[in-house]
């Protein structure tokens, strides 16, 4: 029995360090502003997106839960919607209070975005840590999506 326990615990510590979030540098093994060719061995899916001013690929590395975005060969984004760890804990799913008072942060600026999740139409907060190069997504008062940016390089 002692050996099952020991086994989960090593699970989810190595699930834990998969998505472990480093601000301003990176989530897990993915370190913003380094060459994504350093990780296409890994399974993932591939789009292009072009928009009017600007393209970028979207990698879905689907066994890390994790999408990078992509410009010019170079992670700018990490997207995690799933699980992204910061001091041990998830903060996927965190009631957005909590996240406040735990890591003691205060947002730079936010604002009230109408997406489409499953067909179904959403208001979420978006707040921005702009010295952490956080995005929180917030939908009834819970994390749902955390990127990761360097905002604080582009300054």
């Amino acid at each position: 029995m002692l050996k099952e326990k020991n086994t989960v615990g090593h699970v989810k510590n190595e699930k834990m360090r998969k998505t472990e979030l480093v601000p301003n540098i990176s989530v897990g093994e993915f370190v913003l502003g380094s060459d994504i060719r350093k990780y296409t061995h890994l399974p993932h899916c591939l789009t292009k997106n072009k928009e009017k001013d600007f393209s970028y690929e979207s990698y879905n590395f689907y066994e890390q839960d994790l999408i990078l975005w992509v410009e010019k060969s170079k992670i700018e984004t990490i997207c995690c919607e799933k699980e992204c760890y910061w001091a041990g804990r998830n903060l996927i799913k965190m009631p957005f209070d909590e996240f406040l008072l735990s890591y003691n942060v205060t947002p730079d600026k936010s604002e009230n975005i109408y997406i489409l999740v499953n067909g179904k139409g959403q208001n979420q907060t978006v707040y921005d840590f702009d010295k952490l190069g956080l995005q929180i997504w917030v939908w009834r008062k819970r994390i749902v999506t955390v990127l990761i940016s360097n905002f604080r390089a582009s300054e």
